[in-house]
């Protein structure tokens, strides 16, 4: 788990403190570059649209990697609309639906949380489990 200011500047060390965890855990490259994706995408929802503060839980256990993201600090507000093409930003849960195997996004009671899971490739002596 990593908490800290729900600001822009923090999404690169979210990213880092994931792609640790995923490499001491030994998970395959190019489920490592998805996982990524995902986490900078919701880290960075949560840095442009959500409270003062964001937590970024990561867990694996078996083969499935289950990543959290809360965000706090200010009362919830309604992120959903529909992006369209020709629009630079609104994409980030649609990418990630696509890159997971399964979403969830939720208000819980002061803040925003986005959840996904997706499960991964491991080294047949890989020996890590990590949960909540």
């Amino acid at each position: 788990m990593i908490a800290l200011p729900a600001e822009k500047s923090n999404v690169r060390t979210v990213r880092r403190f994931v792609l640790a965890h995923l490499n001491r855990w030994g998970v395959a490259e190019e489920d490592r570059d998805r996982i990524e994706l995902i986490v900078g995408e919701l880290a960075g929802n949560s840095a442009s649209h959500g409270g003062a503060e964001m937590t970024v839980h990561l867990f694996l256990a078996g083969r499935d990697v289950c990543i959290d993201v809360l965000d706090t600090g200010r009362p919830p507000r309604s992120r959903r609309h529909s992006a369209r093409p020709q629009d630079e930003c609104g994409r980030g849960l649609g990418i990630v639906s696509v890159l997971a195997d399964w979403t969830d996004a939720r208000h819980p009671r002061h803040g925003w949380r986005a959840r996904a899971g997706l499960r991964v490739a491991l080294p047949v002596c890989a020996a890590a489990y990590e949960g909540p």
